[in-house]
């Protein structure tokens, strides 16, 4: 602990050290493993560093906790808690379950015991069996594209790109092979893959303080429910802030690399389904047809393992896959042998990594930390080091990190940006010209700073939606999910489109891995006792046999869901922040209720014992990871925000190339439509330059 913190509500916490270290020991006590506080959860506790500042909510509670327990060790008689008999103790932390000092020791035990972070690795990994990357295996931290500094920054290019997903990151590479000069704005620093891998209670998908991807203080957003309004900045609870990478490469800088084909039925469910009350479905401008191509490209050019079968079946297509699929696993021999005896199709899932050696970069070596995680040893493909790597290999693309683009600026003769830059911790202003605009900073972002900019139709940040999501798990004899990766397996498309459930349904994958922490917390068993030495060997033996089905099914979108400007919140550069609505219709909760029922139908085939549907939020915040609709593409701005081309309607320069424009979001992981619809958009676009 810093200096000068022994008085006050620090010194009181000092004071209450060894009170705590007793009751951790309690919590998870020692046995041939160490006990809590050796095993970890004192470094933790203590820790100058980065821990220090996550904690700052725990102390006091914690303080209090160990307060009431000397307290009650005193009217016994005896000289405080640490000094009392195990059974004893036990019994006051029994007094104190449910009380909030209670549920912040728990949690920071589980913290300290089963998370690596900030450098630390607790002895309950160990424990556990869990390893970072499988042994012998040598982690790489391969070099980025190089980036500009703000007074390098032409004062005008072709094409200003502002975000580096997998939208921007096509667009750069399209762009710059037709010839044209690019600016790429990415509002994030510019991270190595060790910043990005490792940390389980900093990762983007698992944070839960001060996530590494992002966004940081000075971005809050207005999570708007009911009658109730939140105001969360991009420092705390990922889950609640939205899941999507702040980094180079965005979400595909640290996602596990699901890489379907949306199916044909996905491009027309107006049309399928009509809309039920409330909704606003709506067809795509553009068939799978059409999108067949691009489809082809962005397996071929983004990097995509998978097998033709059970699973590509109802998506013609033009070529296979450019690798193999990745290997099999206990868990898709079961699952593969319970669907066969189902009548069900399956197959391995495809997947943006390398099986095999490709590029010049690794295969991957399953590591059990993909997804949130940066790859290891650079075998996860993203926009990071294949698009905008190959736009800057050119010459064309300069790519400016930790700027934002704060307004665009539409007009007959040209368009232009205004950017806020970090250099050296003093703000730098930019005005850039170009002859076109393309926002592509994801379903949230784009429509914000269209909306602050003033250009747009009522329909900008309109249809917010996501997915479905549902998880049913039972218990296995035998262990069939190691901490071995990626993460999910394998699939069957068969309830997509099918009389089984309504509404478009969803696929049905393995649940994947679970990292140590997620177990602690959640046990997702019956039974398990809430501290103490069951838990502790709950953890060591009866973890590894939960196993589950996961279900991702279609959301129906709503006009009523949207992101609009919030008139009291404002962000870093004093611009209004985000607000978010996200109103979920009656037709998503039977897609997520039918695909519990086949999910249990699957288990029960394969065996699974305990079969039950774990409860809690369908999708992690009003801005999920796979968030789209907010600027959808269509044919008329009575309904859609731009045109099949992803114009603007009402602009003449300013272009859209992300989520944002899928009118539906299909039943599958949505990162490969948005690359091939970019690959569609883009060179659209370079072929209809506007003069």
């Amino acid at each position: 602990m810093p200096d000068g913190e022994a008085s006050g509500a620090h010194g009181g916490f000092r004071r209450a050290l060894p009170t705590l270290r007793a009751a951790v020991d309690r919590i998870i006590p020692g046995d041939a493993w160490p006990a809590g506080w050796d095993g970890g959860v004192g470094a933790y506790l203590t820790d100058p560093g980065p821990a220090h500042r996550d904690l700052a909510w725990a102390r006091p509670l914690l303080s209090s906790l160990a307060e009431r327990l000397d307290d009650a060790a005193s009217a016994d008689g005896s000289a405080g808690f640490a000094s009392l008999t195990a059974t004893r103790q036990d019994e006051l932390l029994a007094g104190e379950s449910g009380s909030a000092g209670f549920e912040a020791l728990r949690r920071v035990c589980w913290e300290g015991y089963y998370a690596a972070a900030d450098g630390r690795t607790p002895a309950g990994l160990d424990m556990v069996g869990y390893r970072p990357v499988p042994p012998g295996v040598e982690t790489v931290d391969p070099s980025m594209p190089v980036t500009v500094a703000p007074r390098e920054v032409a004062a005008r290019y072709d094409a200003v790109i502002v975000g580096s997903g997998p939208g921007g990151g096509v667009a750069a590479q399209v762009l710059t092979e037709a010839g044209r000069r690019v600016l790429l704005v990415e509002r994030a620093p510019m991270l190595p893959n060790s910043a990005l891998r490792g940390d389980h209670l900093h990762g983007k998908r698992n944070a839960v303080y001060w996530p590494s991807a992002g966004p940081g203080a000075g971005h809050p957003r207005l999570i708007q429910a009911g009658d109730h309004d939140e105001v969360v900045d991009g420092t705390g609870d990922a889950g609640l802030y939205g899941l999507n990478a702040d980094a180079l490469g965005g979400g595909t800088r640290l996602w596990q690399g699901m890489s379907w084909r949306f199916l044909p039925e996905d491009f027309s469910m107006a049309t399928g389904y009509g809309n039920p009350d409330g909704a606003s479905l709506a067809d795509w401008p553009v068939g799978y047809d059409e999108m067949e191509p691009h489809y082809t490209r962005a397996e071929w050019e983004l990097g995509v393992a998978g097998e033709e079968g059970a699973l590509t079946r109802r998506t013609p297509r033009s070529a296979g896959y450019p690798m193999p699929a990745m290997g099999t696993e206990p868990a898709r021999e079961l699952l593969s042998r319970a669907a066969e005896r189902l009548g069900w199709g399956w197959g391995p899932i495809p997947l943006a990594i390398n099986s095999v050696p490709r590029e010049g970069r690794a295969a991957c070596v399953r590591c059990p930390q993909c997804v949130g995680h940066a790859c290891p040893v650079d075998a996860k493909n993203g926009a990071h080091n294949t698009f905008i790597a190959r736009a800057v290999a050119s010459g064309g693309c300069d790519v400016l990190m930790d700027a934002e683009v704060v307004e665009v600026r539409d007009g007959a003769a040209g368009a232009s940006v205004a950017i806020m830059a970090d250099a050296s911790s003093q703000p730098v202003s930019l005005t850039i010209g170009a002859d076109v605009v393309i926002v592509a900073a994801g379903a949230v972002e784009t429509p914000r700073l269209l909306l602050a900019s003033g250009i747009g139709n009522d329909q900008v940040g309109r249809h917010l939606h996501d997915h479905r999501f549902t998880t049913v798990v039972g218990t296995v004899d035998e262990p069939v999910k190691p901490f071995v990766g990626p993460g999910h397996s394998v699939a069957t498309l068969d309830h997509v489109h099918a009389s089984s459930i309504p509404w478009g349904g969803g696929v049905l994958v393995d649940l994947m891995g679970l990292l140590p922490l997620t177990s602690a917390m959640a046990p997702a068993d019956e039974g398990v006792p809430a501290w103490g030495a069951g838990h502790k060997q709950w953890m060591r033996e009866g973890r590894a046999h939960v196993f589950g089905v996961f279900g991702m099914g279609q959301e129906i979108p709503m006009p009523s869901s949207r992101v609009t400007l919030a008139s009291q919140v404002r962000d870093r550069w004093g611009r209004p922040a985000a607000a978010l609505r996200k109103n979920v219709h009656a037709a998503s909760r039977l897609v997520e209720d039918g695909m519990a029922v086949q999910a249990e139908r699957w288990l029960d085939a394969a065996g699974v014992r305990g079969i039950r549907r774990l409860a809690g939020p369908a999708t992690a915040s009003a801005a999920g990871e796979h968030s789209c609709g907010t600027m959808r593409m269509g044919d008329s701005p009575e309904t859609s925000a731009t045109d099949a081309g992803g114009r603007v309607h009402g602009a003449r320069r300013v272009y859209v190339c992300d989520s944002s424009l899928h009118p539906t979001n299909g039943s599958v992981n949505p990162t490969l439509t948005i690359v091939a619809n970019a690959f569609r958009v883009s060179q659209r676009l370079v072929e209809e330059w506007p003069r």
